[in-house]
């Protein structure tokens, strides 16, 4: 985390060491009453608590893949299609890679599970920066000045799951905070203070259309995948026949119906001109994101790479947010040059080129601004997500390595 504080990754998701702890509800004295300092027993129950929380809900998110596709997962062509996919994903065949129906639902059940954990708990940790285009979570409170409108190029399976799982973080979290704000204030009643009023303990954001807008751009055909989990996310989970009276009690859909709403258009980005791209933002301050995507452009063309970012910065709102995730280190260089036998072609950072784009002062039609048009806020070269050993899941799944970077639009 740089200076700002170093991360420690605990049970799946990021943690930082000089995060603040919860409210501890201490006990309570007749006489005088003194704010208890946690101490730091106290701080890591708190802490444990938060982690066993986190494990909670990334086994929800991955039993939304389990419970949506089911037959894939237990059909004995599985492996046979899996190979076939990671053989065009090796030889960087993504168009036959993604064009089949099957190969796409066999890649949704193996490769996008633990993205989508990785992916949510990257927006966890963003949360703060994000309040910024997310109005209606300002603050880690509900409110009623709009839900967040997020683009998601290369988006598919895993996008879906994370933002998904990230808006229930938001709820789990609003809750929490609102329990211990009534706590607060029950403590601090006194016989002549009766003006005071508690809030009802459910989250007002509901009443927000589609808290989540979440537009999917990609050229292979994420629809039906991105239909199928969406209705995941807002069905009642599948329980096993064994399952208790209390499990069968607490069994609800991870979201309530409307709350994300998940739209595909089926496009090359790449092929995408700025006045396409501008009608997408919808004038709004929008999350950008390219996860796992970026480096794939830029293997494809450097030039039309170049060009796609600088129409989407014309097109982006100042204070929209973009957000990019993918390999780290030689794993996202792109060769560019001769590649006879006597030279050498030249290979470049993936960051590098990025930065050239967004950092540099050139804009979409070769002229120069006096100031770059982007911000750097967040940038870590490596980072890891591991799979808890705790969390289950029907096949294997790995942990993750990445690099990240977080720009906002002046």
């Amino acid at each position: 985390m740089g200076k700002h504080g170093k991360a420690v990754k605990d049970g799946g998701r990021m943690v930082r060491d000089d995060s603040e702890s919860l409210h501890n509800g201490g006990s309570k004295k007749k006489t005088t009453k003194t704010k208890e300092k946690p101490t730091a027993k106290t701080v890591k129950i708190e802490e444990s608590q938060e982690v066993l929380d986190s494990l909670k809900l990334q086994q929800l998110a991955l039993n939304i893949f389990k419970d949506t596709f089911p037959d894939v997962l237990a059909s004995e062509t599985l492996q046979s299609l899996l190979q076939e996919v990671k053989g065009c994903l090796y030889a960087r065949d993504f168009e036959r890679a993604f064009g089949r129906k099957d190969y796409l639902e066999a890649y949704s059940v193996r490769w996008s599970p633990s993205r989508a954990l990785c992916y949510q708990a990257v927006l966890v940790d963003l949360q703060q920066h994000l309040s910024e285009v997310f109005p209606a979570r300002r603050n880690g409170k509900p409110r009623n000045s709009g839900g967040l409108h997020a683009m998601s190029f290369g988006g598919g399976a895993a996008e879906v799951v994370a933002f998904g799982a990230f808006l229930r973080h938001l709820h789990d979290f609003t809750q929490d905070q609102r329990a211990q704000d009534v706590d607060v204030r029950l403590d601090s009643l006194t016989i002549t203070d009766q003006s005071s009023e508690t809030e009802p303990l459910q989250d007002n954001a509901s009443s927000t259309d589609h808290e989540i807008d979440l537009v999917l751009v990609d050229s292979a055909d994420w629809k039906d995948v991105s239909v199928k989990l969406t209705s995941g996310l807002t069905a009642i989970p599948t329980l096993s026949k064994y399952a208790n009276a209390a499990a069968r009690e607490s069994n609800f859909p991870l979201l309530d119906v409307g709350s994300l709403k998940t739209s595909f258009i089926m496009k090359n980005c790449l092929e995408m001109d700025r006045q396409q791209l501008l009608s997408l933002n919808a004038g709004k301050k929008t999350l950008i994101t390219l996860l796992f995507t970026l480096n794939e452009l830029y293997t494809a063309s450097i030039s039309r790479t170049t060009q796609f970012l600088l129409n989407l910065t014309a097109s982006a709102e100042p204070g929209t947010l973009l957000l990019i995730v993918d390999s780290p280190g030689s794993y996202s260089e792109t060769t560019f040059g001769p590649a006879g036998d006597t030279e050498t072609p030249n290979k470049y950072p993936m960051k590098w080129l990025l930065e050239h784009a967004l950092l540099a002062t050139e804009t979409p039609d070769g002229q120069e601004n006096s100031v770059a048009l982007w911000e750097k806020i967040v940038s870590d070269d490596s980072r890891w997500f591991r799979i808890h050993e705790t969390l289950r899941y029907p096949i294997a799944i790995e942990n993750m390595r990445y690099q990240i970077h977080l720009y906002r639009k002046v």
